[in-house]
């Protein structure tokens, strides 16, 4: 069994969360710089199962347009922005030098180093920008305790490479609106709910997810790599379909778990 579940960073898709019906999955979209020349495609989102929150995209930089390095990296999510008027995630501050330098992402590695490595490749500024609705009790951890446990300090996150208002800032227009200030990040960003738990499923204060069969909850937690790889077609499949009216994959269907997607 992927034991995947019980860390801090994880695969959206071998997690215990999904995204709230009406916002984006932009799983499968392709993502370009500021020139709009295709850069990767987006293959997975990493969220942090304590605070609940999208961390990163894993970005899949193979057939890219500016001859970058074929692997696939870790971009904190803050750093991506959506198209204003096509399904696009553009990278309009992450030069092809940076792309290049980048940790190959390593499902199994995900680690605080690695984090400050990715962090130290994209030039961070060490000062933090606090995002909205963000509020952080201080940590009685020592900078040991941290790194044994496999933690970031605290502040790590207060920072805009990790404020999803970025990645949504351009299509304000289609929010719907805060109900109060700190749900900001919330509403003009990625929502995750939960799911499902060891004990069977946990809906969140709006019972989202209560719907799924039993038999679909667990739908990703044991696949094999070559269904794994299936879906990821699909999904790009999909997302071809949708935004160049194409369809390049060829594959069999495999139907995916139950999707909140309003395509």
């Amino acid at each position: 069994m992927d034991s995947m579940k019980h860390r801090r960073l994880q695969e959206l898709d071998r997690s215990d969360f999904d995204i709230v019906k009406g916002e984006p999955d932009i799983r499968g979209w392709d993502v370009k710089n500021i020139n709009r020349q295709k850069l990767g495609a987006v293959e997975e989102l990493i969220v942090d199962a304590k605070d609940k929150k999208v961390r990163y995209m894993v970005v899949d930089l193979d057939d890219n347009e500016i001859k970058l390095n074929h692997r696939k990296v870790l971009i904190p999510i803050g750093l991506a922005e959506l198209d204003k008027d096509h399904d696009d995630v553009l990278m309009p501050n992450v030069s092809p030098q940076q792309f290049n330098e980048l940790p190959e992402y390593d499902r199994n590695n995900l680690t605080a180093d690695v984090e400050r490595r990715i962090c130290s490749t994209l030039e961070r500024r060490e000062q933090s920008v606090p995002t909205p609705g963000t509020v952080e009790k201080p940590s009685k951890k020592t900078s040991r305790e941290r790194k044994e446990t496999g933690e970031v300090d605290p502040e790590f996150y207060k920072h805009e490479n990790y404020n999803l208002d970025n990645l949504y800032k351009n299509r304000l227009h289609e929010a719907a609106p805060a109900k109060n200030k700190n749900e900001s990040e919330y509403e003009r960003g990625l929502k995750l709910w939960e799911r499902r738990s060891e004990g069977g499923l946990i809906s969140d204060e709006n019972s989202r997810g209560k719907d799924i069969p039993a038999r679909d909850r667990d739908y990703y937690r044991d696949m094999d790599e070559e269904t794994r790889q299936q879906i990821i077609r699909n999904r790009r499949d999909s997302y071809r379909q949708r935004r160049y009216g194409e369809s390049q994959s060829g594959n069999e269907d495999i139907s995916e778990k139950p999707k909140n997607q309003d395509w």
